[in-house]
């Protein structure tokens, strides 16, 4: 068994018992003590498990998603890297739409003066009344914890709109879709996804396998996903039969295209 199939095993037993110890990991896969710490390296620094006295521990981040503001500081750095990287793709774009995600109000600082913006998120409709591009909200009833807008009549009002691109972030990636936390919000995500030229989404690596409710955008109606690290042999399967781009960026590294 190669370490990437290894590492997918564990991690779905890593969901069901929460913590694994290495002699576990040896007994269970029949392999050797420095292989299994090899294994449980790779996890560690990717971020999908805690090291502990004698194994791993799956981390709580990875079961519990917060609201947006206490979301603000996770993550910073890539978060920012992700953003500017994405905003490479609006040359040329003139009508586009930015998602309710922390990630992609980053993109914000980095919107050209010539465009038309929609969205339907309060934090990127304050950061672009700073900009001079034409800015455009989606209103609607506000979910306050996680600022947007959402309804009927927010849903019409995309309707009405076809988009050069949009940029859409996500609560989790599993091997079906893009999953997230308000079934709100994945309705806005399911047209948006449809009704544009070109769809980038924006996620970090921690997202994959986490725990989210409702799917918002399909594999098939996604053109770009930017993410910082490998994705899980599972989900690439999955990406590779919709032709989806994959972009891995690295802080201070190059960045790979898949």
């Amino acid at each position: 068994m190669y370490q990437e199939e290894r590492i997918y095993e564990i991690l779905k037993m890593l969901k069901n018992k929460k913590t694994l110890s290495i002699h576990e990991i040896i007994s269970i896969f029949e392999i050797s003590r420095d292989t299994a710490r090899r294994d449980i390296v790779k996890l560690v620094n990717e971020g999908l498990a805690l090291r502990t006295h004698g194994g791993i521990a799956i981390p709580e981040f990875q079961t519990e998603i917060y609201s947006y503001k206490k979301r603000i500081p996770e993550n910073i750095e890539i978060k920012s890297l992700l953003a500017e990287k994405a905003a490479m793709y609006i040359e040329n774009k003139k009508i586009c739409f930015l998602d309710v995600s922390t990630t992609i109000e980053g993109m914000c600082t980095y919107i050209p003066e010539n465009i038309h913006v929609y969205t339907h998120s309060l934090d990127n409709m304050d950061r672009l009344s700073e900009k001079q591009c034409a800015v455009h909200i989606f209103g609607g009833t506000l979910n306050k914890e996680n600022r947007f807008f959402y309804g009927n009549d927010t849903l019409e009002q995309i309707k009405r709109v076809h988009f050069d691109a949009t940029f859409l972030g996500g609560a989790a990636i599993h091997s079906d879709g893009v999953y997230v936390e308000d079934n709100e919000d994945a309705a806005i995500k399911n047209i948006v996804s449809q009704r544009a030229d070109f769809v980038c989404v924006l996620v970090d690596k921690s997202k994959f396998f986490k725990k989210s409710h409702f799917k918002g955008i399909e594999f098939e109606n996604i053109d770009m996903i930017l993410t910082n690290g490998d994705i899980p042999k599972e989900i690439a399967g999955k990406i590779e039969k919709y032709d989806v781009e994959i972009q891995i960026v690295h802080i201070g590294g190059k960045d790979e295209k898949i």
